[in-house]
């Protein structure tokens, strides 16, 4: 059942118990109620707001993933640079390092769709993040090794910004059980925000996308972008999205689920754009 859903049902029934003075109402709707409230937390109600995303950003997502997969295994023209930073107003990052085929191990491996590049680039449009992302096949896996150029313009961007938080996007492959896996490094990644994943989980669930696991790729191993930021004491969260929901032009379904996943990560954004405001202003 979605959560938009079942959130009003809760409250109409804590609402029924409060104008009879008590637990007067039958003994299913009390056990429904506790049902709801362990499956679905409450969520605060400006979560209840008019869409953002547009078509026109799921059509330019469009043509960013067919571009992004057209030139995954291709080395950038007259050795240009084989990522590209795009320059935001609020200081999160979002990070897309394999959306190209990255060189690991001596071998070049698959990418994990241009989709992922496209997300953070839509991001970028809507949310006015700071944005790193692979154009071009890499030389030096950017999730694997520090020592390469996309590292070290991640780290000018943490210093140039004064970066309140990484988002790190990859894509995971179908036949895993999850619709999204955040990778925190058993939570040592948060660098004391540790409400961040159930903030990102609740703003997830709230668009539709309801299968989250924690910590299946916890970002521990390797020296991943993840372990990179967080070594510098900025928190950071490895998304490691179904790559079902990566793949706007695939299918209108596609189109769709990729524009549920935009939507829930502009909210999410948007949240700790306020967050911080308000920390600010007290």
């Amino acid at each position: 059942m979605r959560q938009d859903v079942c959130v009003p049902q809760r409250n109409h029934l804590i609402q029924t118990m409060r104008n009879t003075g008590g637990p007067q109402c039958p003994k299913w709707a009390i056990w429904l109620l506790v049902m709801i409230s362990l499956a679905y937390p409450a969520l605060p109600d400006d979560l209840a707001q008019r869409a953002i995303v547009q078509i026109a950003e799921v059509d330019d997502a469009i043509k960013i993933e067919r571009s992004l997969d057209a030139n995954s295994d291709r080395d950038p023209p007259d050795n240009g640079a084989w990522y590209q930073v795009l320059r935001g107003g609020i200081p999160i990052i979002v990070s897309a390092p394999h959306a190209t085929m990255p060189f690991r191990e001596g071998a070049f491996r698959f990418s994990d769709g241009g989709g992922t590049g496209a997300l953070a680039m839509e991001l970028h449009v809507l949310a006015n993040v700071y944005v790193i992302y692979t154009q071009f096949r890499s030389p030096s896996d950017p999730n694997f090794y520090d020592d390469n150029d996309y590292k070290r313009a991640l780290e000018q961007l943490l210093k140039e910004t004064g970066a309140w938080l990484v988002l790190d996007i990859h894509g995971s492959s179908p036949k895993r059980p999850y619709d999204v896996d955040l990778g925190t490094m058993n939570g040592e990644s948060l660098n004391g925000e540790g409400k961040l994943p159930e903030q990102l989980q609740r703003v997830l669930r709230h668009n539709g996308i309801s299968a989250i696991s924690t910590n299946y790729f916890s970002a521990s191993k390797n020296q991943t972008v993840t372990r990179f930021v967080a070594e510098r004491r900025i928190p950071a969260i490895q998304l490691e999205i179904n790559s079902t929901w990566l793949q706007p032009a695939e299918t209108d379904l596609g189109a769709h689920r990729f524009a549920q996943v935009l939507e829930a990560l502009t909210e999410f954004v948007q949240m700790e754009q306020q967050k911080h405001r308000g920390s600010v202003d007290h």
